[in-house]
């Protein structure tokens, strides 16, 4: 008998560890493309065919999970994108646009909006024009600081350069 209850005790603790860690995993059956120049690849390896490219917003269905890859579905396509590829819940509508400052790099939030109210900061405003006279630093005229923040926002960076980057440093879906 109490060998029995043993067996019972340790069955019953081995299906409640079952449902703590399987049963969150088999609840997440649907992922987003959370970034641009997402690919849906035949194998867990960027360097694999490719099967469809998806864009930001799209719907995949997961069959499962290996290392840093999701097995999903999509469009009559079954194939396998990379965790970084993905989120949880669809991105909101103005990431979908491409006006994210760093879209296609990632899942960066950073907006140009943002961006752009970094001109009142350090030497684009008069009070940090006088509060730098005043420590003893060198200060040039606001429209050089207006000047040179603009022409780093204006900076683009294509697709194959990103990807020539994440490839040669073997960072995300090229770290293997």
């Amino acid at each position: 008998m109490k060998r029995h209850m043993k067996l019972l005790t340790t069955l019953l603790a081995g299906l409640a560890c079952l449902a703590l860690f399987a049963l969150p995993a088999l609840a997440q059956d649907r992922l987003y493309v959370a970034s641009e120049g997402a690919k849906l690849k035949a194998d867990k390896s960027a360097s694999s065919d490719t099967v469809a490219e998806l864009p930001v917003g799209t719907a995949l269905r997961v069959a499962g999970q290996e290392d840093s890859w999701y097995k999903v579905t999509v469009g009559g396509n079954t194939g396998w994108i990379y965790r970084g590829k993905v989120a949880a819940s669809p991105p909101e509508p103005s990431q979908q646009g491409g006006d994210n400052l760093f879209g296609g790099a990632g899942q960066s939030t950073i907006m140009v909006s943002e961006a752009d109210s970094a001109r009142s900061m350090r030497g684009l405003n008069a009070s940090e024009q006088d509060a730098a006279k005043a420590a003893g630093r060198p200060t040039r005229p606001l429209a050089d600081y207006k000047n040179a923040l603009d022409k780093i926002l204006a900076e683009k960076v294509d697709k194959k350069e990103i990807e020539y980057f994440l490839k040669s440093g073997r960072i995300g879906e090229y770290a293997k």
